[in-house]
């Protein structure tokens, strides 16, 4: 009998070791496959609802595998992360649209499901913030050493996931409970990254936190400083053919209410785009600047007018002494 209990015991435990160890096999052999053949088509794609599609899609088989496959997932959820977020955004059109006919019982609906997206963007972004962080240690305990390019990515993806996920958690008074001491870790872990093989965007986010700083400060010599830092950023992306830094322009000016600057950075990316062309190995990033440019274009195409960005006249605006027939697109460059 006891013999009998003993072999069970025996054949239970080999059984749950197999397991993990064919689970850990599927993680590596995930994770080797991604950085060989998935990323690279990835990035070299153009359709970025193909990248949504596929950071929701591959979430139910790749979360599951367990800490190994923790480098994938950053960026599974800055692309899931991005489709709550555009819908967030598209319900914000459509409390802005209902503002302008006084149809408050639509604002608040817009709100409501604006605010709930924005949740759910949250928790994506900072799902990819902590796998990171299992992975390769907390961002203050100092830099990790990367094994190689595919890992620094990682971490890139996954400290600029926080950053995301802080904010718009922000937005919706802590609805997605994002850790309050997220933002100073992820600004450290930037620091660990090369902002100029990574397109400027290391430095173009510490030169927005700095900018916001400054001017909260009121510190002029800081904010010109930040200022000067941003363009040298911006113009580590434009000459790689990554332009995402031009988001991050964009951004901050929106939420400084400044269109001026706004309307300059859109002229901007569009400009670069069509003298510049995307690097090929890396459309994907270049073409999700765009889309979100074009969704900041809409929020103030929108308030002013009630519509959003015309079909083919990115780059231009309402109030723009004429809005010629040929105006280029971007989506002509496509």
């Amino acid at each position: 009998m006891h013999s009998r209990w003993f072999l069970h015991l025996i054949t239970s435990i080999t059984v749950l070791l197999s397991g993990c160890s064919v689970r850990d096999m599927a993680a590596s052999g995930m994770v080797s496959f991604g950085n060989e053949y998935i990323s690279p088509w990835f990035m070299a794609s153009d359709d970025t609802d193909v990248m949504c599609a596929m950071g929701e899609g591959m979430g139910a088989m790749t979360f599951p595998l367990g800490p190994n496959v923790d480098p994938m997932i950053p960026m599974l959820t800055l692309a899931s992360g991005m489709c709550a977020d555009e819908k967030a955004k598209e319900e914000e059109l459509r409390f802005l649209r209902a503002m302008r006919k006084n149809d408050v019982a639509t604002a608040q609906d817009a709100r409501t499901l604006q605010k709930r997206w924005t949740t759910l963007a949250a928790r994506r972004q900072y799902m990819g913030y902590q796998a990171v962080v299992r992975y390769f240690g907390d961002p203050t305990d100092g830099c990790p050493q990367f094994d190689d390019r595919h890992e620094e990515m990682s971490y890139l993806f996954g400290m600029f996931g926080g950053l995301q996920a802080f904010q718009s958690d922000l937005n919706t008074g802590g609805a997605a409970g994002v850790s309050l001491d997220t933002m100073p870790k992820a600004l450290a872990g930037l620091q660990c990254v090369n902002s100029d093989a990574f397109w400027g965007i290391p430095n173009g986010v510490l030169a927005v936190t700095d900018i916001t700083k400054a001017r909260l400060d009121n510190n002029t010599a800081a904010e010109q400083a930040g200022l000067a830092r941003l363009q040298q950023a911006a113009a580590s992306g434009e000459q790689q053919g990554v332009r995402m830094v031009h988001l991050l322009e964009a951004t901050l000016y929106a939420s400084q209410g400044d269109e001026a600057n706004i309307k300059a950075v859109v002229r901007k990316h569009v400009a670069v785009k069509q003298e510049t062309p995307a690097n090929p190995d890396l459309k994907l990033l270049d073409e999700m600047t765009t889309r979100g440019i074009r969704l900041i274009s809409d929020k103030l195409w929108t308030a002013h007018t009630g519509q959003r960005t015309p079909f083919g006249k990115l780059g231009t605006f309402w109030d723009d002494p004429a809005i010629p027939s040929d105006a280029m697109d971007i989506d002509d460059l496509l």
